[in-house]
């Protein structure tokens, strides 16, 4: 199950990579939950589809040119950790930058329910952590 999490989320950097973002949200569940940590400008919660794509569309807007490159990606039960790096030129800018993120993902039934990103690495890593833990302590309840 965790490789087919992993692929998914392969999947969906790749095709967000590509600019297609309507079949980036058939990866997505309709209610899917996006959570934007501090101190990310678009820090907050997001619910559905029609959320999530407009944040996409304010992120994206503040970009010239971008790349994402895609490091590890880990899977612990249902969740995958994904650590990525946009770079590029902001919009009215020639000035490289680079962010990185710490992205987790929950994958159920081929669809992503939670995504989570984090510009802090220890954030990411704790969240990722907690995760895990629950779903550790989850499958201990169901022997």
């Amino acid at each position: 199950m965790a490789d087919d999490h992993l692929e998914l989320c392969q999947l969906a950097y790749a095709r967000f990579s590509a600019g297609d973002v309507v079949g980036l949200l058939e990866l997505f569940h309709p209610d899917v939950e996006v959570y934007v940590a501090p101190p990310n400008f678009e820090s907050g919660t997001y619910r559905g589809h029609d959320a999530y794509r407009r944040l996409l569309e304010r992120w994206g807007a503040s970009w010239e040119e971008m790349r994402i490159g895609v490091g590890a990606i880990e899977a612990a039960g249902d969740w995958a950790l994904a650590s990525v790096e946009y770079a590029g030129t902001v919009t009215g800018s020639d000035i490289e930058v680079r962010q990185p993120s710490w992205e987790l993902s929950l994958w159920r039934d081929g669809q992503c329910h939670r995504y989570e990103v984090y510009w802090d690495r220890d954030q990411g890593l704790a969240a990722f952590a907690s995760h895990r833990g629950a779903e550790d302590a989850e499958g201990a309840a169901q022997r």
